[in-house]
């Protein structure tokens, strides 16, 4: 094995320290039970790490260090049952994968440089905190959180009208009642744009709900949606998204959110046009509930 690369999985003991192994890059101490109690983990003086992997370990809070690894890219926490929150995490890392953590209640950005966040799978998680003062479109995945905050779920959306997310996916089976042009039990949504506002319209939110019926409901994975927005008198297309991914949803219902802005139609929309917003399902997804919402 490299020198730049350690795991740790069967050695029964780690390191007495990890100073002197600045040109580490790679680091996975995954399935050791380790906790804040037992252990006294410092990673701080690992100038070099880019991939660090502490799953299916014991720990309540981040060892000591991790917000001070400059290169950090890549960090996973997953199944680490006791972790009550993620703060601190160095403003390089571009991947945080936390899936699984049953007792994980809020994580904190404490950068206007977020990581992917995919967070499915924690029951607790109520909150993201500083989604509002992040400017690089980080994807967020919460399929399974079942206790994000009403307040949260607002910040969400607001934070996703100003164009500073791609989109969104969380738990919930409805459409909220301000899509006052969605229609039930379909992939599409038609509205008509306001004659007196064309030019103050922003962007459009479009929220789908849907559900995963492939056969494997724990591992399953499966392409989730695709959208685009139409000219109903014409049929002249707008807008169109590329396929995003989910992850298995295990029979429950979830929300794909996505913020389009005016600024990406293809096409000229005058004051009483008709569109319509179509959803298309992957494999192995299939689609409730379709809304549209207008923003200015």
């Amino acid at each position: 094995m490299s020198s730049e690369e350690i795991v740790l999985k069967q050695q029964p003991f780690l390191p007495l320290s990890f100073s002197g192994l600045s040109s580490l890059t790679t680091l996975h101490i995954s399935n050791r039970h380790l906790s804040n109690s037992n252990t006294s983990i410092n990673l701080g003086s690992l100038s070099s790490l880019q991939d660090l992997k502490l799953a299916s370990n014991d720990f309540s809070e981040l060892p000591a260090g991790i917000g001070h690894l400059p290169k950090l890219e890549k960090l996973d926490l997953s199944a680490c049952r006791n972790l009550l929150f993620i703060s601190e995490i160095p403003s390089s890392l571009r991947t945080l994968v936390a899936l699984d953590c049953m007792s994980l209640e809020k994580v904190s950005i404490q950068s206007k440089t977020a990581p992917d966040l995919l967070l499915s799978r924690c029951g607790k998680l109520a909150e993201i905190q500083g989604l509002e003062s992040v400017e690089n479109k980080p994807v967020i995945r919460m399929e399974n959180c079942n206790n994000l905050s009403n307040n949260f779920k607002e910040i969400l959306l607001q934070v996703l009208s100003k164009g500073k997310l791609p989109d969104i996916v969380l738990p919930g089976s409805d459409v909220p009642h301000s899509f006052i042009q969605y229609q039930r039990d379909r992939s599409s949504s038609t509205f008509r744009i306001p004659a007196i506002s064309v030019g103050l319209i922003q962007g459009l939110i479009v929220w789908t709900v849907y559900a995963d019926t492939g056969k494997d409901k724990l591992f399953s994975f499966s392409t989730l949606c695709s959208a685009s927005i139409r000219k109903k008198n014409d049929n002249t297309e707008l807008f169109y998204t590329r396929p995003y991914f989910g992850i298995s949803s295990k029979d429950e219902d979830h929300s794909w959110v996505i913020y389009i802005p005016f600024s990406r139609i293809q096409g000229t929309i005058e004051g009483g046009d008709e569109l319509e917003v179509s959803v298309k399902p992957g494999k192995g997804t299939t689609v409730r509930k379709c809304g549209a919402h207008l923003i200015f």
